[in-house]
């Protein structure tokens, strides 16, 4: 199956036009939410034991006018070999959809998010974290289309590697015709601990608009070795001291969580793996 389509093709050399992620007969598991109007919907979806080696999950969500939908989705289940999540959300006046995502889970991952923000001051707001280690590929495709006027989406990522793990993100964020004085931004952030991990960051800025404002920025570096230092100056080993940096990149987005033990489990999941 190709998933993740790149709305504007770069170069095919570099290999991020598109995913390619093979599903054999898995059935869609499609779950639907719908906030009425005035709304607060809240929804947690936690990945943990796969029925099957392959899964492949559609979040269908509309929010309707001053609705508010929170969606905090968790995958952690390392014994999935294959994993496609779909999640798109239609957005009417006022409404605002939240997603806190948490990537720790199956050896190749696909995951997307598309947010059709309609409304006049619809908004999106995403804030995730991912870890990946040993061989496992993630690929991480967010798609925001702002077509209403005053309009406000919001990318915050920061995740590690470890091993030999493979990371692509691709965001995009298209202001529409139509969209004024909208305001979009995204930022991700690698962490990379070891040197034959490969971290890929495409972000995309689309407008047919004049008077919006669009941000983008991505990095991607090794923990720095001051802070290293600083740290095992105070007792820490050289394991203790990369979980601490790491820690203090994830865990913030992982308490976010309406659930503290789940946080807590999930964190420590994490910690084993670095």
């Amino acid at each position: 199956m190709i998933a993740n389509t790149l709305p504007l093709l770069t170069w095919r050399w570099l290999k991020v036009n598109d995913a390619l992620i093979e599903l054999p007969e898995v059935e869609s598991q499609v779950k639907e939410i719908i906030a009425k109007e005035g709304d607060t919907v809240s929804t947690l979806f936690d990945i943990n034991s796969a029925c099957a080696e392959s899964r492949h999950t559609k979040i269908n969500i509309h929010a309707q006018k001053g609705a508010t939908v929170n969606i905090y989705y968790v995958a952690r289940s390392s014994q999935e070999n294959a994993a496609l999540t779909d999640i798109c959300a239609d957005v009417e006046d006022g409404a605002t959809v939240n997603l806190i995502q948490i990537e720790a889970g199956a050896k190749r991952t696909v995951t997307n998010y598309i947010a059709n923000l309609k409304g006049k001051g619809a908004a999106t707001n995403v804030e995730a974290v991912y870890f990946a280690s040993e061989e496992n590929n993630l690929d991480i495709f967010y798609h925001i289309n702002q077509i209403g006027e005053e309009t406000k989406s919001n990318i915050v990522i920061n995740g590690a590697l470890k091993d030999r793990a493979k990371k692509t993100f691709k965001g995009t964020i298209d202001f529409k015709k139509g969209s004024k004085k909208s305001v979009g931004s995204e930022e991700e952030f690698a962490t990379l601990l070891d040197d034959e991990v490969r971290a890929i960051a495409v972000p995309v800025l689309l407008c047919q608009e004049d008077d919006v404002e669009g941000v983008h920025a991505a990095s991607a570096g090794k923990i720095d070795q001051d802070k290293l230092f600083y740290i095992m100056s105070r007792g820490l080993s050289l394991e203790e001291a990369k979980k601490m940096i790491v820690e203090t990149k994830l865990a913030p987005t992982i308490h976010k969580l309406p659930d503290s033990k789940l946080s807590e489990e999930i964190w420590s999941e994490i910690e084993s793996r670095i």
